[in-house]
């Protein structure tokens, strides 16, 4: 399956905010990443993604980019109920 992203969708729905960017920084850094893909997962589809293979490939390099991480931190970190720890 392409899970590829086109550029203009790419920039509209996976770019941070200045606020989210300082809400997933203020969180532990392995779970940077992680939050980031599922913030701007939901935001985009309206669930939280279950299986990290869902999250497009594009979608987590750029939010690393944004982040100024490596795309390999997400490791495993798609977990609904850490991200509702995180979020609470």
């Amino acid at each position: 399956m392409d899970r590829s992203i086109p550029g203009r969708d790419l920039i509209g729905r996976w770019s941070l905010s200045f606020a989210d960017i300082d809400f997933v920084n203020s969180k532990p850094a392995l779970t940077r990443l992680g939050l980031a893909a599922q913030l701007r997962y939901f935001a985009s589809l309206g669930f939280f993604a279950i299986d990290p293979g869902s999250i497009p490939t594009d979608g987590l390099s750029y939010l690393a980019e944004q982040l100024s991480v490596e795309a390999g931190e997400m490791a495993g970190y798609v977990n609904t109920r850490m991200l509702q720890t995180v979020l609470g």
